[in-house]
């Protein structure tokens, strides 16, 4: 047979080829066995693998694929090994034959091996094809050369019984012999398979064919559609656990087959009996003590123990040893002993002991107390079940609180304290009982809350410390939940190393009363600054924090000198409970406002929070609004600057609530003496008004206007004078589409 995936396990082998170098193989090779057919080169090795005894067959089939006609001249040439042979297909005629482009011939190899040893043989078909390499006009000789290596695999079974660890070979037909075993116990065994040949085996199934329940098989893997493979030279081991768990006495038999690739199978019968004994048993409180008979179910009390508690280990444990005594008239072995609870088992033999009529074997059970009171758990022994008990001493503290909704305990599977919804601004009140219910006297010297929140809504009231509870006392105080945010709220009361959780939940808290903001209102001067204040028409019973948010709109932009005092656009408050009054800043219940050079609409908006950070949304929604309406300008300053005999700067400082300026007038004033034809001047200015209020550097000032214009002055004047003696001074104004500003005069001299 073929390897299960043909072309993965081709090897190319470095043969003659018998055409010269330059002569392409003009044959197309395919191999076949069953339904796996893949394409070979010449020269190549074709791994076979069968049974000893069957045969494998591989057909090759040659398609021509050269130019003129091929001419095979012999039938398949062997060399190698006689367990494998070649035929020519009989359909193809006798040799020698000749080929044409596409027509094809088949030869059979068959591969019968007669051991697992291995073997190989190369089979050559000689064939003549045209010349192609252009050197003669007449033919070349070539060969079809494949080397077949064939392989076979032989399984050899044995088993190894748990009770002795030997390895035993068997034929198939062959027995494994179980030892006589106690009833309701189980013995083990391993069965081997072992592929010993040189090819790769195959098995299709395990299956235990008779002899359940007292026999099982354990172990047996999946057995893919092909099989389960083992490797050949490697001597590859299949382990498969049987076990036999005799029921009663008797005789026992069973059987398993092994199925192979090739539908052969091996049996393997199994055999044995059931053995019976009869265990009793005995309990000591201590070495030398004299055993106390005990039969299952028990109970096996044990000495009272101290619970450990921190470092305080003083007493923490107790033991008994128990005897178990073979009172049948068969050996018997106690394969288990296990223990429940908080029980734990010491000196046990290992392996376990094979008991005779009358032996008797002990091991020791230790009692390590984990609670306060009475603990048990269980012993187990092959198929007897005792119930252990023992008493562990301490103090226990028990939780149980009363509310409004009734008296509860603190259990695991109530472990928390709850308290019902309560409104932020309100508190609700528990009182929580602790008791000693252990066996010992106790003092807590810690009692507290903590939180995971960022302020403890958890108090704690009512109890001094360090508090002495005997046996059976009790003691109450109380827990105390104040919430300070809307939903749910988790807490712990730690009892010194005993935690409690804390469930409460906060709802919303009343609503803000109406409120007050004072300041400007209706039209405000530009450039002004006014005070502004907040009040509750009622208090509130929470400590408030928030904020005054100043917005700003208009149709010319915003000034950004419009701002409070503390700096920015906004400013924090606060409302301590009971007080209707908010602190600006920690400054005090009034904080000023400054208002720009701009026309705009100013807008105050307060928000309010409560101290644990719930949102309060005032209804209705109050707010502060004024406007610094369009106007005419301001002049704030005139001035005269760089001034010569003829000439001189005139600077004009003002602000222009629109951003817009249109005209400057001038009026030059003369000096005692001096008079002139034109006094009075109109300076178009709007243009450059536009360019500044338009250009983004002016968004820092408002409606800050700078106007520098420099004068010449012309004319005769006396001997030994100036030009600018002749002006005693200069007065000017500014327009815009509202209206012209007032007057400021600057002296010349």
């Amino acid at each position: 047979m073929l390897p299960r995936s043909l072309g993965r396990l081709w090897m190319l082998a470095a043969l003659a080829t018998g055409i010269a170098s330059a002569q392409t193989f003009p044959f197309n090779l395919l191999a076949t066995e069953g339904a796996n057919t893949v394409i070979v080169p010449n020269n190549s090795t074709i791994a076979v693998t069968a049974a000893v005894g069957a045969q494998a067959v591989v057909d090759v089939k040659a398609t021509y694929a050269g130019t003129g006609q091929a001419t095979i001249t012999m039938a398949p040439q062997q060399t190698g090994s006689t367990q494998f042979s070649a035929t020519l297909d009989p359909t193809d005629g006798a040799v020698p034959f000749m080929l044409s482009f596409g027509q094809s011939f088949i030869f059979h190899v068959k591969y019968i091996p007669t051991n697992a040893n291995g073997a190989s043989a190369q089979f050559t078909i000689p064939f003549t094809t045209p010349d192609t390499t252009g050197a003669t006009t007449g033919t070349v000789a070539g060969s079809i050369i494949l080397l077949f290596t064939g392989s076979s695999p032989t399984f050899t079974l044995s088993y190894i019984l748990q009770s002795t660890g030997n390895t035993v070979q068997i034929q198939p037909g062959g027995t494994i012999p179980f030892p006589a075993t106690q009833t309701n116990t189980t013995a083990n065994a391993t069965l081997d398979i072992t592929n010993t040949g040189s090819g790769p085996g195959f098995i299709s199934n395990i299956a235990l064919t008779s002899g359940g329940p007292v026999f099982k098989i354990t172990g047996t893997p999946l057995f893919p559609p092909g099989g389960f493979e083992l490797p050949g030279s490697q001597n590859a081991t299949l382990p498969i656990g049987v076990t036999y768990s005799p029921t009663a006495v008797e005789n026992d038999t069973g059987q398993i087959t092994i199925t192979y690739e090739d539908g052969t199978t091996a049996v393997v019968n199994l055999t044995g009996s059931g053995a019976t004994s009869t265990y009793t048993y005995s309990v000591l409180s201590g070495a030398g003590a004299t055993g106390t008979p005990v039969k299952p179910p028990g109970p096996i009390v044990f000495p009272s123990a101290n619970v450990a508690t921190g470092t305080n280990t003083t007493n923490a444990t107790s033991s008994v040893i128990v005897q178990v005594t073979n009172s049948g008239n068969a050996s018997g072995t106690i394969n288990s002993v296990t223990t429940t609870g908080p029980f734990s088992l010491s000196n046990v033999p290992n392996p376990p002991p094979t008991l005779k009529p009358g032996d008797t074997e002990s091991f020791t059970l230790v009692f390590i107390p984990s609670l306060v009171g009475t603990q048990t758990g269980q012993l187990v022994v092959g198929s007897d079940i005792f119930t252990l008990s023992g008493q562990g001493l301490g103090s226990q503290l028990t939780f149980s609180y009363t509310s409004s909704a009734g008296t509860f305990t603190i259990t695991p599977t109530f472990p928390s304290v709850v308290f019902s919804p309560v409104t932020i601004s309100q508190s609700q009140k528990i009182a929580f009982t602790i008791t000693n219910s252990g066996t010992l006297p106790t003092t807590i010297s810690n009692i507290g809350t903590a939180s995971s929140g960022t302020s403890n809504p958890f108090a704690v009231s009512g109890v001094s410390l360090p508090l002495a509870l005997a046996v059976g006392q009790s003691s109450q105080f109380t827990l105390t939940f104040t919430p300070v945010t809307t939903g749910f709220a988790n807490g712990t009361l730690q009892v010194d190393t005993t935690a409690v959780p804390l469930l409460g939940s906060g709802t919303t808290p009343p609503s803000l009363s109406s409120y007050t903001i004072t300041g400007p209102s209706g039209t405000a001067a530009p450039q002004t600054q006014s005070g502004v204040s907040l009040t509750l028409a009622d208090s509130y019973p929470v400590d408030l924090t928030g904020t005054l948010t100043m917005t700003t709109s208009g149709t010319v932009g915003t000034d950004p000198s419009v701002q409070f005092s503390t700096g920015g656009r906004t400013v924090d408050f606060t409302i301590p409970t009971g007080s209707t009054s908010a602190n600006f800043a920690g400054e005090g219940s009034q904080i000023l406002l400054q208002t720009g050079t701009v026309a705009e609409t100013v807008t105050l908006t307060p928000t309010f929070v409560t101290s644990g950070g719930v949102d309060l949304v005032p209804s209705p929604l109050t707010t502060l609004q004024f406007t610094v309406a369009p106007a005419a300008p301001v002049l704030e300053s005139v001035q005269i600057s760089n001034a010569t005999a003829s000439t001189f700067t005139l600077l004009a400082i003002g602000y222009s609530t629109t951003r817009s300026l249109s005209t400057l007038n001038v009026t030059f004033h003369p000096a005692s003496g001096f008079s002139f034809s034109t006094s009075t001047f109109s300076i178009d200015v709007s243009q450059v008004a536009n360019l500044w209020f338009g250009g983004a550097s002016s968004q820092a000032f408002g409606g800050l206007f700078q106007i520098s214009v420099p004068f010449t002055l012309t004319g005769k004047v006396p001997t030994n004078s100036t030009l600018l003696q002749t002006l005693a001074s200069v007065s000017a104004t500014v327009s815009n589409a509202t209206g012209t500003s007032n007057s400021l005069q600057a002296n010349v001299q």
